[in-house]
């Protein structure tokens, strides 16, 4: 017990100085005049002081307040050393991100293509808080199956700092949770969630729903950014709306299908499936959110056949070879397709993993 709590201490001891080197070194960045850090320049004035504020500025702060809470510290730091902080964290939840497999070579490799994909450099150059939406499904996974109620309320009020990430997975999540946890452990659960929700909302819930329902964050629905199934159907200007509601709804019922058929694991695969199919069926999703896809999901396809998951790693990261021009106009396009793709991939695993397993069970 001596020797493992040294050892505790050793790696937080390392892991601060690590975090401390990313400040020093993202301080020396130039950011002025440029598009480095232009989400964190939005967002990090209403984290100053350690004081949270929703301020009326575009593309700024509007992550729900149980969400954002714990990183207002970040907000005694100046702009760019808090950069530095949060893309240390983002890339430390990446590589924790990636499962374990008996073959280092694909293991090590994993973590490599993870790091220095496209989505993963974007969120970091962006200042994007993507990463802290990966680590928080992590989390929920990690409690639901340990049965864990502490981690996985901690997990769902990280998470649910992009609730349209997270939407399917929730609705699963509660659903599985009252096949298989004791009343008691899912009553707290729930009793949990709803004080530090509720005390939350009390402390900037009305300037978190201006924010959100604001005009700064309804020019965003449908714009060019939005990858939502929706968003990129309208833009095509030609698809009736009768076809748009057909295709959301047929999303809708297969995510249905799939999680009553497979109930109650909760595999990083399907996890993935929830995440590709929240994103397809929000009212608004960015580009940025195509992380979580390719790590919560895509990661551990690869890792379960190199070829199919190395070939959608591929498609992520070919955006590298775009122009400004093509990124610009046709990048939101893209991450819709690449999105939708996954989800029949990942939801084809999910089906195609029950189907075997009816089938030995009926040996």
């Amino acid at each position: 017990m001596k020797y493992r709590f040294f050892d505790w201490a050793f790696l937080a001891i390392v892991l601060i100085a690590v975090l401390v080197l990313f400040a020093f070194f993202f301080e020396r960045i130039p950011t002025q005049n440029n598009t480095l850090a232009m989400d964190w320049k939005a967002i990090w004035p209403s984290f100053r002081d350690g004081n949270l504020q929703y301020l009326p500025v575009i593309g700024g702060l509007r992550f729900p307040p149980w969400s954002v809470i714990p990183f207002l510290p970040l907000g005694f730091l100046s702009m760019q050393a808090s950069w530095g902080i949060l893309a240390g964290i983002g890339i430390l939840i990446l590589v924790i991100s990636v499962p374990r497999v008996n073959s280092k070579i694909i293991y090590w490799l994993s973590i490599f293509l993870l790091v220095i994909s496209f989505p993963a450099l974007r969120n970091i150059a962006d200042g994007n808080m993507e990463n802290i939406v990966v680590g928080g499904v992590l989390l929920s996974i990690y409690g639901y199956d340990k049965k864990n109620v502490f981690a996985l309320a901690a997990g769902i009020l990280i998470a649910t700092i992009k609730i349209q990430e997270v939407t399917l997975l929730l609705l699963v999540v509660a659903f599985y949770l009252f096949l298989t946890w004791h009343p008691g452990d899912y009553l707290k659960l729930g009793v949990i969630l709803t004080g530090i929700i509720g005390l939350s909302l009390i402390y900037r819930g009305k300037d978190w729903l201006a924010a959100v329902f604001g005009q700064n964050y309804q020019q965003y629905t449908g714009s060019i950014i939005d990858i939502s199934i929706t968003a990129a159907l309208k833009r095509l200007g030609f698809v009736p709306p009768s076809i748009i509601w057909l295709v959301w709804i047929t999303i809708l019922g297969c995510f249905l299908y799939i999680a009553w058929r497979s109930r109650p694991a909760l595999s990083r695969e399907k996890v993935g499936m929830l995440v590709a199919g929240s994103l397809l069926l929000a009212p608004y999703a960015a580009g940025n959110s195509v992380l979580s896809v390719l790590a919560i999901g895509i990661i551990p396809l690869f890792q379960a056949n190199q070829l199919w998951g190395g070939f959608l790693i591929a498609l992520i990261d070919l955006p590298f070879l775009w122009s400004k021009d093509m990124l610009f106009n046709y990048q939101a396009y893209y991450w819709t397709a690449i999105v939708l793709v996954t989800w029949i991939s990942l939801a084809w695993r999910c089906i195609f993993t029950v189907i075997q397993e009816e089938r030995c069970q009926g040996r």
